[in-house]
């Protein structure tokens, strides 16, 4: 099997990346039923592969409505934007392959026939919006559909790519046609915007996938799984038991996390922060930031990674001190679980991390295993390998009954089917 054969990838949204095409059919639903128009059986398959002007301009013709084209968009954006902003999930294996992407030097961008104002919210929810390095639409290049390839070859030029060098991820024949006039690599995502053509698309692309798990059929994903290591200003225990050094880790520190770093011999990649309670460090790359801002530095590092495509983060230190920093960090550590994310963080005394609609191995350490809700409820608790077992348990965020357990076992291996779940260790 070749390692991964493109230098870019350009990827469609909806239906491709985006596990969207429901929010449409919703639109449909609400947008014909308040006139009492039944959609027809060809409607969706008509529109697949236009851009979002044509498509307002056919649904207006097609159906004879007394709409201008503007009322038509605002109703339809009236209509999709919150469920974009807050609902939208990346395809199955979606989220990982942009992050392994990402990490692998491949240079990364989205072409769509949607509305920035939709799916660029979605984008940042996900915590997938920094990863890309240009960000086209059909309406940006004359509001035509893909076809021609048109879309796709200014994708290659704002990449600075050889466009042979590109491949292209879509959901629909046209998209997959506009690939193949661009002269570049082309995989199919199904979904049923293509499933009354499927025989055409499987001619024309060179791979057909379900999701994006199923790339392994047609590259290697290199193991470059770096974990990112966040030091942060204060650490109550020792930072040698909290952090194993591992090859390859980037280290960022928040703040004053430099002075932790530097007690261990760490030499950090990047120092981020305000630096209202630190001096800047003495030769090492520094990006500052105000006082006044919505991040705390420790959520800064974390984002700088994540844009980067890392996915697995160590936070050293984090807790003690003030306790609204130690609540902060440990939120941190939810916002990191909500991306898809891993998180622990650890000084030495207390280890904690976030699961959420998963799993994780707790290996025996001194001190007290406890479990929090973080969301109203969550669903589905199971634990193992404690003095407490649990099986398919609810934990409220009113009432602390996961706390204070006992290992029985090396390890513990705690899940929640539903909601975020705070795991800890913390001495007695």
């Amino acid at each position: 099997m070749n390692s991964i054969p493109f230098d870019a990838a350009i990827f469609d949204l909806d239906g491709t990346l985006l596990d969207s095409l429901y929010v449409w059919r919703q639109v449909d639903e609400r947008f014909f039923g308040a006139r009492g128009i039944m959609i027809p059986e060809d409607f969706v398959r008509n529109i697949a592969g236009m851009s979002f002007g044509e498509t307002v301009a056919y649904t207006i013709s097609r159906f004879d409505l007394p709409e201008s084209p503007e009322a038509v968009v605002d109703e339809w954006m009236a209509l999709a934007k919150d469920e974009y902003a807050r609902r939208v999930q990346p395809v199955p294996g979606g989220r990982e392959y942009l992050r392994m992407l990402k990490r692998a030097g491949v240079k990364l961008a989205a072409a769509t026939a949607n509305r920035r104002e939709l799916f660029v919210p979605a984008l940042e929810n996900l915590g997938i919006a920094g990863l890309f390095d240009a960000v086209l639409t059909t309406g940006e290049l004359g509001d035509r559909n893909k076809a021609d390839g048109a879309l796709f070859r200014a994708a290659a030029e704002r990449l600075g790519v050889d466009r042979a060098r590109c491949a292209v991820f879509e959901d629909t024949l046209e998209g997959v046609r506009g690939a193949r006039a661009a002269l570049m690599r082309v995989y199919a995502v199904k979904s049923v915007a293509c499933a009354h053509c499927a025989c055409e698309v499987d001619a024309l692309a060179d791979g057909v996938i379900d999701d994006f798990r199923g790339m392994r059929r047609y590259h290697e994903w290199p193991d470059n799984a770096r974990r990112c290591v966040i030091f942060t200003a204060r650490c109550e225990g020792d930072p040698r038991a909290a952090y194993d050094p591992r090859p390859g880790d980037f280290v960022l520190c928040a703040d004053g996390g430099w002075r932790v770093a530097g007690a261990v011999g760490v030499r950090p990649d990047i120092v981020m922060g305000d630096f209202d309670s630190s001096d800047q460090p003495p030769g090492v790359p520094v990006e500052r930031f105000p006082v006044e801002k919505d991040d705390t530095d420790t959520l800064l590092c974390m984002k700088r990674a994540l844009s980067m495509g890392y996915d697995d983060f160590l936070i050293v230190g984090g807790f003690g001190g003030r306790l609204d920093h130690t609540l902060a960090n440990l939120q941190s550590l939810n916002f990191a679980a909500s991306l898809g994310a891993r998180a622990e963080m650890n000084d030495g005394l207390h280890w904690a991390t976030v699961i959420r609609e998963g799993s994780v191995a707790v290996k025996r350490r001194p001190g007290k295993l406890s479990v929090f809700a973080l969301d109203t409820a969550c669903h589905g608790v199971c634990i193992r390998g404690a003095k407490y077992d649990a099986q398919d348990a609810e934990i409220t965020s009113a009432f602390p009954l996961g706390m204070g357990n006992d290992f029985a076992a090396d390890v513990a291996e705690i899940s929640v089917r539903d909601g975020a779940l705070l795991v800890m260790v913390c001495p007695e």
